[in-house]
């Protein structure tokens, strides 16, 4: 006997539904989980600092993360970072991060490690007080720590070797250029990467045949960069420089007696001349103690390689320009300063 149609459609029913009903379910735990991870805000939230700690569990980071109203839901965090294999990769670090974000752009962003940063800029010149300064304002450091960083940091490069480790230790060294450093980094960490920076463009510049100790070049290179404006002129003073060495005359630097003031000022005054301090070029022979500032390569390479001239003397133009004019001799150097208008 032939079985009816609709029985069996009756008796199939039951496998059916229950796939339709599953299919059903999954679709709208698909839709919610999918929901959760949307952003925690919709529009435009505003960035801000959201650290993770060196070992923080993933659970930590997410619980965090809801906590701080930038996901919506921690469970959703963990289950997408372990459907996408990333849940054991994040990486500690201070991240910018916005509740405008969603979740799998912020998954990305701490697994990539890619940190919250800070730019900041040394220019050529600079001296380690300015420095100081720039790392503070940037938040980068206290007063104290920079301080303590430089007397008492380890670092390892041959040119400090012999230093004492005085509050002068690094002057020089602390390569000027713009640097990009993560946000949090130590500042020790920071002042290894402003060495290592020096070292590598050192390395990179002519042999010394100057017969100066590598010191001596970075403390000459450091008031050629304080006397000189314009790149074409820096070998011209460094050779300046060199013979009043050579001869046994002063260096007669105002960059020097900047060094030793509070604050720079448009002109050197006389009775600053008298200030006694090996670094005072007016009072003592030779190079001072050490750099005056951080010499840039241009004003590096002058003092590696030196113009060959006779001149003794330089004076600067008062039009703005930037530029010098020499003389080999006083009188020639006296005459220089009446048409000048000193």
């Amino acid at each position: 006997m032939n079985t009816p149609v609709m029985k069996k459609y009756a008796l199939n029913r039951g496998p059916l539904t229950f796939v339709l009903l599953l299919l059903v379910i999954l679709a709208g735990f698909g839709a919610v989980f999918y929901g959760q991870l949307g952003p925690a805000k919709q529009g435009t939230g505003q960035e801000e600092i959201f650290v993770i700690k060196p070992g923080a569990t993933p659970l930590e980071i997410a619980s965090s993360l809801e906590k701080q109203g930038l996901i919506k839901s921690s469970k959703a965090f963990l289950l997408y970072s372990r459907l996408c294999g990333k849940i054991e990769r994040f990486k500690a670090g201070q991240y910018l991060l916005s509740p405008a974000y969603n979740t799998p752009k912020i998954v990305d962003i701490i697994e990539k490690g890619k940190v919250a940063t800070i730019a900041f800029t040394i220019p050529e010149g600079y001296t380690i007080r300015q420095i100081a300064d720039v790392l503070v304002k940037q938040g980068i450091a206290t007063e104290e720590e920079f301080w303590n960083a430089v007397q008492h940091g380890h670092y390892e490069y041959p040119f400090l070797k012999d230093l004492p480790k005085t509050a002068r230790r690094l002057e020089g060294y602390l390569f000027p250029d713009t640097y990009l450093v993560p946000k949090g980094m130590k500042v020790d960490k920071v002042i290894d990467l402003m060495l290592r920076r020096f070292d590598q463009v050192y390395k990179k510049l002519p042999d010394n045949k100057t017969g100066l100790t590598m010191h001596e070049v970075v403390t000459l290179a450091s008031i050629v960069e304080g006397e000189a404006v314009l790149d074409r002129e820096r070998p011209l003073i460094a050779s300046v420089f060199f013979n009043r060495l050579k001869l046994g005359m002063k260096l007669d630097s105002d960059a020097t007696i900047q060094y030793l003031l509070d604050k720079h000022t448009e002109r050197v005054l006389y009775k600053d001349l008298e200030i006694d301090s090996p670094y005072n070029t007016y009072r003592y022979k030779g190079l001072p103690p050490g750099p005056i500032g951080s010499p840039g390569e241009a004003s590096l390479r002058a003092v590696l390689e030196p113009a060959e001239t006779k001149y003794r003397y330089f004076v600067a133009k008062k039009d703005g320009s930037g530029e010098h004019v020499f003389a080999v001799s006083l009188a020639e150097h006296a005459a220089n300063k009446r048409k000048l208008g000193y």
